[in-house]
């Protein structure tokens, strides 16, 4: 097995656990997250829409940067040398109606998922369709036929089509590992003459560039090419912007240029050609990492040279090359947790956290790979700490971004331990665990769904109630040396699994479909936390103060290292 596929089934497996679904949902859960950059607990949210009936509809979710609802069919055979079936194929074909007219799930007895898709029709009116077929089997040329015909044919107009077999995918994936390598080493010629600028940020040189030169270096490099740009190429849909790029580099070449964005090269250096400066710059480690839909539609057009395209090349400094990435990327929303990271609160954790050998709030890697139990990640602490308090348990679920704007100086107040700060990635961690370990031991029970990915937060805010009838945790005694003790992580445990137990009775005896709706809403319910929290109130008067264990006694037990 190739060591990318492997490094993919793994992860899949990994999300699989987690949200409890099959590996194909996972699978599924984990293309939405790598390569449309959906986050993790609502990608594992909409692929556990899980059950009888679903028409075919693995996941869907809404791509703000193309306007569209994407709807997937995801395949992870057991066998990765065979052929893809054409009937999964079939089955996105079959899947149609039930997307054009929602309301046909709930009669097919999928209310949840006739839900989900109007919430997102709703959400997104403008919005057209995109409608893949996603498989780790092999490329299946009956299918590539009938995608082509699906998509010529006038009754399926406002919907684009698309089949990623293994060889695809595994070659997008490669394109991501690569992201901070980059091509090694090509040559970049102008079309005229360029300018060069510098500044703090390195060296910068802006010109023109053909589209026959962009065509040279997607022929040498393909896909590599757009090693920093995460986006997919999904084709050229009905009226959508790659067809209009499409339409102007084949129509009108030389209004191309005033048309468009233009491109952005990073590179780690770059050096004149020679004289005069319009023969261009030779590139060492260099990928566009805004462009990628222009340089395709271009290539796909077999653009003219009379098409041109603004051309900026940036040398970076060091550190500086993923910011730029990030910026630069019209087609990712920047996250704000990644600006929140270089601020000084976030910088003495670091430090602190690194003296004790634990790796805090690194560069985000995503759901790709598998995590890391010594590495914290700053956006999912936020949403731990965010699900100790009331206030903010349901933005921790329901808008996590939202935690790093008004609530960030209250989450992370000035002087903020790193202990508080382990104890909160601690806790909810084993949330986590205990959650999917309880929610496997419900079987088929249909409340089961109450304890999906986003009862971590539930369950995490429950154990934080219960620590505050029985423990002290601002004790001196529990330092983060200490909490990374077997002893006290055992001690620990205990909390959360009381927690999970109070949390899902609770649940159970509150939930109503009429008056909350769906799982997901309920879950994402002020009223329906003012209504469970009296009666988890209840269940933690009864607790004595030794049915559980002291964290503070726990703690002043470990010898200190």
């Amino acid at each position: 097995m190739q060591a990318e596929l492997k490094d993919i089934l793994d992860s899949i497996d990994e999300l699989a656990h987690r949200g409890s679904l099959t590996r194909s949902r996972a699978f599924a859960a984990w293309f939405a997250i790598t390569f449309f950059d959906i986050e993790e607990d609502d990608a594992l949210e909409s692929a556990a829409a899980d059950g009888g009936n679903d028409q075919g509809i693995d996941i869907a979710f809404a791509d703000a940067s193309s306007e569209e609802i994407v709807i997937l069919q995801a395949h992870c055979p057991e066998n990765f040398s065979k052929t893809t079936p054409k009937a999964k194929w079939d089955a996105v074909v079959a899947a149609i109606p039930y997307i054009r007219k929602p309301k046909l799930l709930a009669d097919a007895g999928r209310p949840d998922l006739s839900e989900q898709l109007q919430s997102l029709q709703k959400a997104n009116p403008t919005y057209t369709y995109t409608v893949g077929l996603i498989t780790l089997g092999k490329k299946s040329d009956q299918i590539d036929r009938s995608v082509a015909a699906h998509s010529k044919d006038p009754s399926f107009i406002g919907i684009n089509f698309f089949h990623y077999a293994q060889d695809v995918i595994l070659n997008k994936y490669q394109g991501l590992m690569d992201a901070e390598a980059g091509i090694p080493e090509d040559h970049l010629q102008f079309s005229g003459n360029y300018f060069e600028d510098s500044g703090e940020y390195g060296r910068a040189w802006v010109g023109s560039v053909s589209a026959g030169e962009l065509k040279r270096l997607h022929t040498a490099h393909q896909d590599k090419l757009f090693a920093g740009n995460i986006r997919l190429f999904l084709g050229a849909r009905k009226g959508g912007i790659n067809e209009q790029i499409m339409k102007t580099a084949q129509t009108s070449p030389g209004n191309f240029w005033a048309l468009n964005n233009g491109i952005t090269i990073v590179a780690d250096s770059a050096a004149p050609l020679g004289e005069p400066k319009s023969s261009g710059l030779q590139l060492k480690r260099f990928s566009i990492v805004n462009g990628c839909q222009t340089t395709s539609s271009l290539v796909r057009a077999n653009a003219k040279d009379t098409a041109k395209v603004l051309t900026r090349v940036i040398a970076a400094k060091v550190g500086l090359k993923n910011e730029i990435v990030r910026y630069n990327n019209s087609q990712n929303a920047v996250k704000i947790w990644t600006v929140r990271a270089a601020d000084e609160i976030q910088e003495q954790l670091r430090k602190e956290f690194h003296k004790v050998g634990v790796t805090y709030a690194p560069k985000q890697a995503g759901s790709r790979r598998k995590r890391d139990a010594l590495t914290i990640e700053l956006d999912k602490v936020a949403q731990y700490l965010a699900s100790t308090e009331p206030a903010y348990l349901i933005q921790a679920i329901d808008n996590k971004s939202e935690l790093f704007d008004e609530p960030y100086q209250k989450l992370f107040k000035k002087g903020i331990s790193a202990a508080s700060v382990y104890l909160a990635w601690l806790v909810g961690q084993f949330a986590d665990e205990e959650r999917q370990k309880h929610l496997e031991g419900l079987g088929g029970d249909e409340n089961a769904p109450l304890l999906g990915v986003t009862g971590t937060y539930w369950i995490t805010y429950c154990t934080f109630k219960i620590f505050a009838k029985l423990s002290d945790l601002s004790s001196p005694q529990i330092t983060v040396q200490r909490m990374r003790s077997t002893e006290f992580e055992n001690a620990l445990k205990k909390y959360v699994k009381k927690a999970v137990e109070m949390f899902y009775d609770a649940a159970v005896d509150s939930y109503d479909r009429e008056q909350y709706g769906s799982f997901k809403s309920t879950l994402r319910s002020s009223k329906f936390l003012a209504k469970i929290d009296s009666k988890i109130n209840s269940r933690i008067v009864k607790l004595t103060a030794k049915s559980l264990p002291d964290l503070t006694a726990t703690a002043k037990s470990i010898k200190a290292t």
